[in-house]
């Protein structure tokens, strides 16, 4: 087998496990979170919206109802128990639909979204570039991508992070900002800005955009 089957069977696996519990009250604070993510971006109905790493679908039907359910909203995760919790969950809500899949092999159109969100899931993927490059192919001109994730922007979690790496199979990397600024370039992207999502240390939200090309 080679590295990258190992590494998504790994975090299918966890996840997977983890998709049971996923929805229980514990998990208020990275509700809350989403929400600060979500409000950031700024969406408007109607809208086309992805959630990569969407666990049990909370913000896939969030937006969907914020947004009076005007427009599409899919989610995609890698683990079948966090696909299969969200279609369970989301029966009845108009226009959202869950796909299990790789962030670097996304089973979806071009130029298809208005806006994705990755909350707390880049630093699993194995293939970080290639994932934005998917990114960037499914985003609609204009379109823009916003992650979560905590930033590596100083010494003590850059240590966290060698850390997490020893002892986390399913851990790639936590990153900092110069790093997802040239991420985003690598994959074609503009990086638009990275900021603090208000007090929430070490949390950033990084945010590209896929630039409209012109033709004579």
């Amino acid at each position: 087998m080679n590295n990258t089957y190992d590494h998504n069977a790994a975090n299918e696996k966890k996840w997977s496990q983890r998709a049971i519990t996923y929805d229980d009250k514990r998990q208020d604070y990275f509700r809350f979170m989403q929400r600060q993510l979500i409000v950031s971006a700024e969406i408007k109905p109607p809208a086309t919206f992805l959630d990569l790493g969407c666990g049990t679908g909370w913000a896939v039907r969030h937006v969907a109802t914020l947004l009076g359910e005007q427009g599409r909203f899919v989610g995609i995760d890698i683990s079948k128990g966090m696909i299969e919790k969200a279609r369970s969950n989301s029966t009845g809500v108009p226009n959202v639909e869950f796909y299990e899949a790789s962030a670097d092999k996304l089973p979806l159109d071009n130029d298809l979204f208005d806006a994705v969100i990755c909350s707390n899931s880049f630093h699993h993927y194995l293939q970080p570039v290639e994932a934005l490059k998917e990114v960037k192919r499914v985003l609609k001109p204009n379109g823009r991508v916003h992650i979560l994730d905590i930033t590596a922007d100083d010494f003590f979690i850059r240590q966290i992070n060698q850390i997490i790496k020893g002892q986390e199979r399913e851990h790639v990397s936590f990153y900092g900002t110069p790093e997802y600024a040239r991420m985003f370039s690598k994959a074609g992207l503009k990086h638009v800005q990275s900021r603090r999502l208000k007090s929430l240390y070490p949390l950033k939200v990084h945010v590209a955009k896929k630039e409209q090309e012109y033709t004579d």
